[in-house]
């Protein structure tokens, strides 16, 4: 795909990218480490034209990185359910998950606020939040980088009745980055951040850095934090 491929030329980055149902409209994972190996996975079913990108990234002083990209529908909950259930069924091996789940996190808002999110969805024309994926990926020990921003957190927009991060237009937030259960790496406390997308999409920029985990002994980290950025288009 020609604009992601001079993209990536030009941050000196490898890249994988998962064509959706059009031509350059999909899921991307650009690294600034070799991408050892990826494959793409319709996510529930042949009349999915969603997917994920599974991609394992090879990281010095690390070691093997699993990272899988994918955009779950953006108007059903009850389909969105189905594919997260069968991205959760097809993955065997830790990992972080980056995407665009279009649910809420129901823990963040208070019941005021949730009633003021409520009516201003219906206010726009949007459908009523639902909060059933989030429920189901902590339900599974999945970790929310949001509980790891300290301080560092930037307000970028904030939707009417609401006091965190806002990951899209609307101000809600609906971009998540996870780490699956008994995954290698952790989340560095204080640096996730949502920053300005500036113009050039409909979501903002999920930042977070991660490092390994200092018990698992199968690799000696030297240290350093190896930051991953998303970027909902």
């Amino acid at each position: 795909m020609k604009p992601l491929s001079e993209l990536a030329a030009a941050l000196g980055m490898s890249y994988a990218f998962a064509e959706s149902w059009v031509p350059e409209y999909g899921n991307a994972v650009l690294s600034r480490w070799p991408i050892k190996h990826w494959k793409v996975q319709k996510i529930f079913d042949d009349t999915d034209f969603r997917n994920v990108l599974k991609a394992t990234l090879e990281v010095p002083h690390v070691g093997e990185v699993n990272f899988q990209c994918t955009h779950l529908d953006h108007l059903d909950e009850n389909w969105r359910m189905k594919q997260v259930s069968a991205i959760i069924q097809s993955s065997d091996s830790p990992h972080i998950l980056a995407s665009g789940l279009n649910s809420l996190d129901e823990t963040v808002y208070s019941q005021e606020q949730w009633t003021d999110i409520v009516k201003f969805y219906e206010e726009i024309g949007k459908p009523t939040p639902k909060v059933e994926v989030m429920r189901f990926l902590k339900s599974k020990q999945y970790t929310d980088a949001k509980d790891f921003s300290g301080e560092c957190e930037s307000m970028v927009v904030i939707a009417k009745g609401q006091s965190v991060q806002g990951t899209c237009k609307y101000g809600t937030r609906v971009d998540y980055i996870l780490a699956s259960p008994d995954c290698p790496y952790k989340f560095v406390p204080g640096l996730y951040s949502v920053l300005s997308s500036k113009g050039t999409s409909d979501h903002h920029i999920v930042k977070v850095d991660v490092t390994k985990c200092a018990n698992n002994p199968s690799h000696e980290s030297d240290g350093n934090n190896n930051k991953i950025t998303k970027k909902r288009r």
